[in-house]
């Protein structure tokens, strides 16, 4: 009889270990059968055929455009920023004063630079200034009378100093944005 009330305590004792080992595995089994309904219900998926559908759709349409010899015309974007093509003007404080190469003559210039972008590159002109003047005024010491007197020396000067002008601030900001160079006084004597 002793061994009859000790086995049927051993089985009480081992019915609760079964039950919460059972709870746990519900819980468990649960959990996945939510994550993975919830992902089937958002469609994760079938993203891969729909991903499989398009590339189809592209393949049949280089298929068909194959025998074609249609140039492709590349789509217009809308600005989202109008207001970022604003053009903005700076004007060096001082005239930039150089004597010509091998030459007596001295020019002396006032220099506006153009941008398309934001007060940034405006801002980023005036803070590297004095940079920006040596290295203007080391392009300009380079100029002779000869070069000088070519038809189109301004409008090659102006693109020269655009890219000094741009070197030097992508060298301290990594971004020129200078678009045109325009002279406001020329004068050479």
């Amino acid at each position: 009889m002793s061994e009859d009330v000790a086995a049927e305590g051993e089985a009480k004792a081992k019915k609760p270990w079964l039950l919460i080992i059972g709870i746990v595995f519900g819980v468990i089994i649960l959990t996945v059968g939510t994550v993975i309904g919830t992902l089937f219900a958002t469609g994760f998926f079938s993203q891969e055929d729909q991903l499989q559908a398009e590339l189809a759709q592209i393949e049949e349409g280089e298929a068909e455009g194959e025998g074609e010899a249609e140039p492709v015309v590349p789509e217009l974007l809308e600005t989202p920023n109008p207001s970022r093509l604003e053009t903005l003007y700076y004007q060096m404080p001082a005239a930039f004063t150089a004597n010509l190469a091998n030459s007596r003559k001295v020019m002396q210039i006032s220099i506006t630079v153009m941008t398309h972008y934001d007060q940034l590159v405006i801002d980023n002109v005036t803070k590297h200034e004095p940079s920006i003047r040596a290295a203007i005024l080391a392009r300009l010491s380079l100029v002779d009378e000869q070069q000088s007197m070519a038809p189109d020396f301004r409008t090659t000067m102006a693109e020269e100093l655009r890219l000094v002008i741009n070197s030097e601030l992508e060298a301290a900001e990594d971004f020129g944005g200078i678009e045109r160079v325009l002279f406001t006084e020329f004068l050479m004597q």
